[in-house]
């Protein structure tokens, strides 16, 4: 999370994911009766390395701001990110949640637990790139 001013930082970010992610799953299969299961294992793992791909897509430039940098102009961190984890020896399953958490998830379909996670991170991103502020 970029922006002037902002005082939200990159693991605000990403504990309120996980955080959001994982109270959604509780009450998910607290409430549906097990007729949509979540998985919470896979779910808080996902939620955790959504974002991982971060590291390889972005540097920081001379002034100490986040910068897109040329490896992440040419593979975003949904990719990088998957990378990392098959490399670490990830689950499948937790891999799929950091391919489709971002928009490149759009193209194909999510299981429960990667539509969870997706919905935590754009809730808690794009308020502070496109909301509506009147003044």
């Amino acid at each position: 999370l970029v922006g002037p001013d902002l005082k939200v930082t990159f693991m605000d970010h990403k504990r309120s994911v996980v955080h959001i992610a994982r109270d959604a799953g509780n009450k998910i299969n607290e409430m549906y009766h097990g007729e949509l299961p979540v998985n919470m294992d896979v779910l808080i793992a996902g939620a955790i390395l959504a974002d991982v791909g971060k590291l390889l897509e972005y540097v920081l430039d001379e002034d100490g701001n986040a910068v897109q940098g040329t490896y992440g102009k040419y593979l975003r961190h949904p990719f990088s990110g998957v990378s990392l984890a098959e490399e670490a020896g990830v689950p499948a399953e937790v891999c799929h949640i950091i391919a489709t958490h971002a928009g490149e998830g759009n193209m194909v379909k999510r299981t429960t637990e990667a539509y969870i996670v997706h919905h935590a991170d754009f809730m808690t991103f794009l308020p502070f790139k496109e909301r509506l502020i009147i003044e």
